[in-house]
């Protein structure tokens, strides 16, 4: 157990980091977004490009991780949706979001750099994965299913544009052109893959510093059940349907397996929080993220050693 501590220390170390610089004003909070921005549309599209690019596209497009985490994701957003809605009589937006809020990993800041430590650059492979699912199918859907069962007939609308936002995302168009090279087995001139090597190098680092620095200014007030429930289906069920899925469903690599599960069990994606903003849902989802960043340490280190003893990972002496 205190293997697995070890490895995942540096992760909330740098968080910590980031969030004690912005606390003491040496960098300002003003900063934050535009050092998101240059993690989402250069550092990490750079990683995501040259691991893809760098292997051969039947090994990173792995139908078993797609399958196992988008039907795990799938089914425990449609569940936290209609336990939301019917259970606890819910309205329909804030409904939809708890089933985003349940199933949306941090896979890109936080996960790259937990799997990272122990899987390398296969870790890239399943957040690039984990992504696609994320943006062509659980963001889509989560949207679609208030205005749906709301009957305002928005629905086409709204899946037409976010089709439009997902094809220009420098992340999606990353991983299709990191697809691209390794189908046709193009070779990356020598000083323009160490310009985008070094880019991709800076991106859990910077991601993670992020992270802790926007913790400085939001507020966890309010709204406590709300906040509750979609940390425990975020930071407990969502890992646990995955599992479920890699066990029932047809065995794949067991790295993939195991980087499946642990993906899920990390805290909600930062995108998430640029969503509620829009749709008037962020009095629940910043704090929840706030909450489940903060208990993720206990969650991860929690499934990292539920994964050891299941024999998927080898961390223990």
């Amino acid at each position: 157990m205190l293997d697995i501590l070890l490895l995942t220390s540096p992760v909330f170390i740098l968080m910590a980091i980031g969030y004690l610089a912005v606390r003491a004003e040496w960098v300002k909070a003003s900063a934050l977004p535009s050092l998101g921005s240059y993690v989402i549309k250069l550092a990490l599209p750079a990683l995501l490009f040259q691991s893809l690019a760098s292997r051969p596209l039947s090994e990173s497009l792995n139908m078993g991780y797609l399958s196992a985490y988008g039907l795990g994701s799938l089914v425990l957003l449609l569940g936290a949706f209609v336990f939301s809605w019917r259970g606890r009589g819910l309205d329909l937006w804030p409904s939809a979001f708890q089933g985003l809020g349940s199933t949306l990993a941090n896979s890109a800041f936080i996960g790259l750099a937990v799997a990272g430590g122990l899987f390398g650059s296969a870790a890239a492979v399943a957040v690039a994965l984990s992504m696609l699912v994320d943006l062509l199918l659980l963001i889509p859907l989560g949207l679609m299913l208030a205005d749906l069962f709301g009957g305002k007939g928005t629905a086409l609308k709204n899946l037409l544009l976010m089709f439009k936002r997902t094809m220009t995302n420098p992340l999606v168009l990353a991983i299709i052109a990191g697809g691209l090279v390794s189908l046709t087995e193009v070779q990356v001139p020598n000083a323009l893959d160490q310009v985008v090597g070094m880019l991709g190098q800076s991106a859990s680092a910077v991601a993670l510093f992020v992270i802790g620095g926007s913790l400085v200014s939001t507020s966890v007030k309010g709204q406590l059940v709300d906040i509750t429930q979609m940390t425990l289906f975020k930071l407990l069920l969502h890992p646990a349907a995955v599992a479920l899925c890699v066990w029932i469903l047809p065995p794949f690599d067991p790295i993939m397996q195991a980087t499946a599960i642990l993906m899920a069990a990390m805290p909600m994606a930062s995108v998430l929080a640029l969503i509620s903003q829009r749709y008037g849902q962020s009095d629940v989802c910043s704090p929840a993220s706030v909450v489940a960043t903060g208990l993720s340490f206990l969650s991860i280190n929690l499934v990292l050693w539920l994964l050891d003893v299941a024999g998927l990972l080898s961390l223990s002496s």
